[in-house]
Formats: C-alpha cells, structure tokens, sequence
C-alpha cells in the first residue's frame, strides 16, 4: 500500500500508518495517537480486534531529527 517507507512525520492530518495488527499510529493536531489493539477470542463477539488503549504522543521538532538505534 506504500507505507514501507512512510514515518509518523509524513502522515496528514487523521491519516493512519498499521504498524501490525495490535498497533495504528493516527495524526491528529498537535501529535499523533497510538491504537494498541487487543484480538477479543470470546464466545460472544467470535474472532474481533477491539480497542485496548488510545496513548496521544505530543509532537516534538527534536525528536524528527533524533537517530534512535
């Protein structure tokens, strides 16, 4: 879908980046949200990924050009 190269940094406004499965980085004002997604196994909802938690990450210019290793 072309997100192989995309970073955080390049996504527009309520655009979503799927890191896998249990993890979507959304763009929202100001940073971004990072989707933790749970896969619910229970007999009453069947096979269904439901959301486990919503973390906003304030955007911050030194960390665009920080090299994390």
């Amino acid at each position: 879908m072309g997100n192989e190269n995309k970073t955080i940094y390049d996504l527009k406004l309520h655009e979503e980046l799927q890191v896998d499965a249990a993890l979507t980085i959304q763009r929202v004002a100001s940073g971004w949200n990072y989707i933790y997604f749970i896969n619910d196994w229970s007999k009453q909802y069947g096979d269904e990924w439901r959301i486990k938690a919503v973390v906003f990450v304030p955007y911050d210019n030194e960390s665009q050009t920080t090299r994390w290793s």
